[in-house]
């Protein structure tokens, strides 16, 4: 073999070597680089009866300070995930997620949605400055079964 073309396959050799890390990582779903993680401040569980639609029940609890003052429960420096869930069939739920930036900043959001043990990644996309940003999924559900559900804010620039 000459050795100019030795010095070629030991490049591209070397550049293989290289890029074996970049393909074998995994961002788990996600569609961007994470910087910051928070949960929902509501948590859902979804009853689904042997007939009828599922039953969506939750609840939150809010405090007053002694100045009137209600938490904005934003994470991430200015952001709120809002996590809602509605049913129209009777073996299917729309989980309806939106995340509203309040900072002067604009971000990259996804939001992991756990489903009993199961995590969905969902991409929302770029968050403008104060704005919001919404996706929606349609989760098939099991009768005579109960299922919890909540959200993850998975956050990068």
């Amino acid at each position: 073999m000459p050795s100019a073309l030795r010095a070629q396959v030991a490049l591209i050799g070397l550049l293989a070597v290289m890029l074996i890390p970049i393909g074998t990582s995994s961002l788990r779903g996600l569609t961007h680089i994470l910087t910051c993680r928070g949960t929902s401040a509501t948590p859902f569980s979804v009853e689904v009866p042997s007939r009828g639609l599922p039953i969506v029940s939750s609840s939150s609890v809010i405090e007053r300070h002694a100045d009137g003052s209600v938490d904005t429960h934003e994470i991430c420096g200015g952001l709120t995930l809002d996590l809602r869930i509605a049913s129209r069939e009777h073996d299917r739920a729309d989980v309806i997620l939106a995340i509203t930036n309040h900072s002067r900043l604009g971000w990259h959001g996804s939001v992991q949605v756990r489903l009993d043990g199961t995590r969905i990644p969902i991409a929302i996309g770029a968050i403008g400055p104060r704005s919001t940003a919404t996706d929606e999924l349609t989760v098939r559900l099991t009768a005579r079964r109960t299922y919890v559900v909540d959200g993850t804010l998975l956050i990068g620039p």
